[in-house]
């Protein structure tokens, strides 16, 4: 039997009939194979794309993993980046390797006190075992309360292994053992030094009253020589905006600053028109000074300082009406600072304004300032432009200005002296805890710089060189032997005038004795002040650190 199917693929189909009459049929398929070897071919690509697929999907879980870890990871070097920018630089702490390296120390200072040969050697080791054991007492407090604090014991550690180190040397050698330097003790409200030599590490005493985003204002102590209030503390942060001027605090020590109990809160702010929103008492900047029972300040939106009793609530203002005037609202400010044109300062000789001027191209004027009246001296102009320094300070009618090195270095660059009416390019180091130098003010009374950084309150001690008698052209010696390179060459620089530079004024000899008089109270009795090693002890109050002296 044969077949054909129109339309179909079945060309053909052959029968027959088998024994029992049944019909077995045979057909041959035309033009059609099956691709059995493309299916194998697809087959394989299929398993080959499963692999490629699964690989891809191991990376992918694989990169997440490793986001994740990297995302901790810039997490915690975030917050230690805000700690640095906080608190500056710092180091992991162990207080156990300390406390045993401490012991170790006192270990060597035993033993070389065993080797000592003369009483005064014995007695000189035996002093430094009390500070290591006064040390060893104060870090054990501090691995319980203040674990922040331990970098300042571990650098007095470190000197204090350099000088057993040296007592053993000089045993050894049979050398007598070299005699304590004297400090510097320099008359409080005198200027019988040299010039500034050296500025200390940091004190950071504690965070301002009104808390952490209050980072701009002053504080300090009286800063008149002989003042009424010879122990009174004074902060005045200045308002959010970093301009105005309005709250402020007194305090009767230093340890009731660290307290927060004042004696006194007093505001600027009583006679604002409401209606207005003014405040026409407060002040704006942050070149206030605290001077013999009253504040003295830039009056807000104008070219006037202010001096207000907070005690009398009075205020009084003086215009500055010369040919010269000096800048206000932020045009002529310290860099990086807002609103501080005018800085007034206080020092052994007075009062002093300190402001830049359009007339002298934006550089810094000094002027001396009458603490009664208001009324301001001739002008000695610099050649340092004021928007280069990011401060300045007074010191014995001596100008010092700053320079931002870094987040946590400052360096005192520059130096005019109004007496000589020269000046000179130095080079002092200063340690920051903060990035923002908002004011910095050297005070007589105590011969310390107060550094308001960033809404911490801070101070440094001071060093002077000696002013020691000889012939003219000598160099002058220093009280402390150093022997860093800077400090060599502060000690053999001599002063230079500027080439070129003209006279402030005409009124030269004029100027020269208004340097050389005295503030108000310059006829008072003035006491020495001797400089000791205190101990300072720390604690904390609200996550800040509180240091009393």
């Amino acid at each position: 039997m044969a077949a054909k199917i129109d339309g179909g693929h079945i060309r053909k189909v052959v029968g027959v009939k088998d024994a029992s009459g049944q019909c077995i049929c045979s057909t041959q398929l035309g033009q059609i194979v099956f691709p059995a070897k493309k299916v194998e071919e697809l087959e394989s690509d299929f398993y080959n794309l499963t692999d490629v697929l699964q690989n891809q999907l191991n990376t992918i879980y694989n990169f997440q993993t490793t986001v994740s870890t990297a995302t901790n990871n810039l997490t915690t070097l975030e917050k230690r980046l805000n700690y640095t920018k906080t608190f500056g630089t710092h180091i992991d702490l162990d207080f156990n390797r300390l406390i045993f390296d401490i012991h170790a120390v006192i270990s060597l200072a035993k033993n070389i006190s065993k080797s000592a040969t003369t009483e005064s050697s014995k007695k000189q080791i035996n002093t430094l075992i009390k500070e290591i054991d006064s040390i060893n007492t104060v870090v054990t407090k501090m691995g319980k309360y203040d674990k922040k604090n331990i970098i300042t014991a571990q650098r007095e550690i470190s000197l204090l292994r350099k000088k057993l180190e040296e007592c053993e040397e000089a045993i050894m050698s049979g050398g007598p053992l070299s005699p304590p330097v004297p400090p510097a003790q320099p008359t409080v409200g005198k200027c019988d030094h040299g010039g500034l030599l050296r500025v200390s590490a940091p004190v950071l005493v504690k965070l301002n009253w009104r808390g952490p985003d209050f980072k701009a204002g002053a504080w300090g102590k009286d800063f008149a020589v002989g003042t009424k209030v010879p122990d009174y503390y004074w902060v005045f942060p200045i308002n959010k905006d970093e301009r105005t001027l309005e709250i402020a605090r007194l305090y009767a020590s230093m340890k009731k600053l660290t307290l927060y109990s004042p004696l006194q809160q007093y505001s600027l702010n009583i006679k604002g028109n409401a209606k207005e929103g003014k405040c026409l008492d407060c002040g704006q900047g942050a070149g206030v000074i605290f001077f013999n029972g009253s504040f003295y300040y830039n009056c807000f939106d104008s070219r006037a300082v202010c001096k207000a009793d907070p005690i009398t609530t009075k205020v009084v203002r003086s215009e500055f009406e010369d040919k010269d005037p000096t800048s206000f609202n932020n045009w002529l400010s310290y860099k990086g600072i807002k609103y501080q044109d005018m800085d007034l300062a206080g020092d052994e000789q007075g009062m002093w304004l300190i402001h830049g001027s359009v007339v002298a191209n934006g550089n810094v004027v000094i002027r001396k300032m009458d603490p009664k009246t208001l009324k301001v001296g001739s002008p000695w102009i610099t050649t340092q432009p004021k928007e280069k320094m990011s401060n300045s300070f007074m010191i014995c009618g001596r100008l010092y200005a700053t320079k931002t090195l870094n987040d946590t270095h400052e360096e005192i660059y520059y130096v005019y002296d109004t007496k000589t009416s020269s000046e000179k390019n130095i080079k002092i180091i200063m340690e920051k805890p903060l990035p923002t130098v908002q004011s910095l003010k050297y005070n007589p009374n105590d011969q310390k710089l107060y550094l308001y950084n960033d809404g911490y309150l801070v101070y440094y001690n001071v060093t002077f060189k000696s002013h020691l008698p000889g012939r003219r052209g000598e160099v002058d010696g220093t009280v402390q032997l150093h022997n860093s390179e800077t400090e060599q060459s502060l000690a053999n620089d001599g002063w230079w005038t500027s080439p070129g530079q003209e006279s402030p004024s005409s009124d030269s000899k004029e100027q020269q004795d208004l340097a050389g008089q005295g503030g108000p109270n310059d006829n008072q009795n003035e006491q020495p002040m001797t400089v000791a090693l205190v101990r300072r002890d720390t604690m904390r109050e609200g996550g800040h650190f509180l240091v009393r002296s």
